[in-house]
């Protein structure tokens, strides 16, 4: 990445401290460990929910390894610029050693170091279902602001926010109507189509939305 659309951050609050550093320490280095797939499996999801779309810059949220990042690449072509920010020091040095592309930076979805509508596209695929409620409002404002049009979640949904133990731990892990929450928070976000990939597509069994701005809607011709 050349430089462009990067801002500094600014310093985390204590609020999500913690699930950081369960995250950027051994339980994070664990979970890169236990969480590799053939990124070309991915390749047909990302197809299906990007059909039609005109997307030249993107940014995933959370990519670990950058498998997802990796079959963006593919999808999209050697002229669009794919963008990764993992807050684990050790995934992101797998993720760099294994891919020439795309860029993999240091950071966390609470503080995104980008200026605002950097991203045609900012997507997140199984994190937000790690941050905790109290938290959630301002991870979805930092996607939000660094995206130019479009938003894709990837997470667990649940009719009601539902708790999930995870590897032995509490507070790990919520399902929830993440739909619900994106639209409350923000009303000029429309739905363009969502819909369900298991592991037939390299995938747990998740969820997807892809959410597009108003401006972007409007000048949709």
């Amino acid at each position: 990445m050349d430089g462009r659309g990067l801002r500094a951050p600014t310093r985390e609050g204590t609020r999500v401290a913690h699930q950081l550093d369960v995250w950027r320490g051994r339980f994070g280095r664990e979970y890169t460990d236990r969480n590799v797939v053939a990124w070309r499996s991915r390749v047909p999801a990302f197809r299906e929910a990007l059909a039609g779309l005109s997307i030249r810059r993107v940014l995933e949220v959370g990519c670990n390894r950058a498998h997802n990042l990796v079959a963006l690449a593919e999808l999209l072509g050697v002229d669009a610029q794919i963008v990764g920010i993992e807050p684990n020091r050790y995934a992101l040095e797998r993720g760099r050693a294994a891919h020439a592309r795309p860029a993999i930076l240091q950071g966390a979805v609470f503080d995104l170091p980008f200026h605002d509508r950097a991203f045609d596209l900012v997507f997140t695929a199984g994190v937000l279902i790690h941050v905790p409620l109290e938290s959630l409002p301002q991870a979805l404002a930092e996607m939000h602001r660094v995206s130019r049009r479009y938003l894709l979640a990837v997470e667990y949904f649940g009719e009601q926010e539902t708790p999930v133990p995870y590897r032995g731990e509490e507070g790990l892990l919520w399902r929830r109507d993440f739909p619900t929450h994106f639209r409350s928070q923000f009303p000029d976000l429309g739905l363009v189509r969502s819909g369900f990939w298991d592991q037939a597509l390299g995938f747990d069994r998740t969820t997807w939305w892809l959410f597009e701005k108003a401006a972007g809607r409007k000048g949709r011709g």
